[in-house]
């Protein structure tokens, strides 16, 4: 885990997207986590490391506060909404899906999430990155 302060996790993640399409693949990312989270059992939580009481939760209230955002900033606002375990997971689905992209062929991840697979692939490397550059902390 990492020791992010919440709104310092905002910020980073703010200043890490630079484009529309790394907006994008930060969304992808934080659902498809969040969901992934939310349909796991707790003994499969307990071997990511993840708390198995606490994770399903959050991820959930998280993407409900954010769900009515009209923009990436409102989005990543709501989503962390001073929470130092949401932020924690936040920077987890990024580097988890960022190297999981790097790892699949372009067909893979088109397979995965359609025709903007290429788009994905080139935003999760710029947003991965752009965030080893400006993090202050290595989780």
């Amino acid at each position: 885990m990492t020791t992010l302060q919440p709104d310092t996790a905002i910020r980073l993640l703010l200043r890490a997207t630079t484009a529309r399409r790394e907006e994008r693949f930060v969304v992808l990312a934080v659902r498809t986590y969040f969901i992934r989270i939310m349909n796991a059992s707790m003994k499969k939580l307990r071997a990511y490391g993840l708390r198995p009481v606490v994770a399903p939760v959050a991820a959930e209230l998280a993407l409900n506060r954010a769900a009515t955002a009209r923009s990436f900033p409102e989005f990543v606002t709501r989503l962390i909404d001073d929470d130092r375990d949401v932020a924690d997971l936040v920077i987890r689905a990024i580097r988890l899906y960022a190297e999981r992209f790097a790892a699949m062929t372009t067909e893979a991840i088109e397979q995965e999430v359609g025709a903007i697979g290429r788009d994905m692939c080139a935003a999760a490397q710029t947003v991965s990155r752009n965030l080893s550059f400006i993090s202050p902390v290595d989780a």
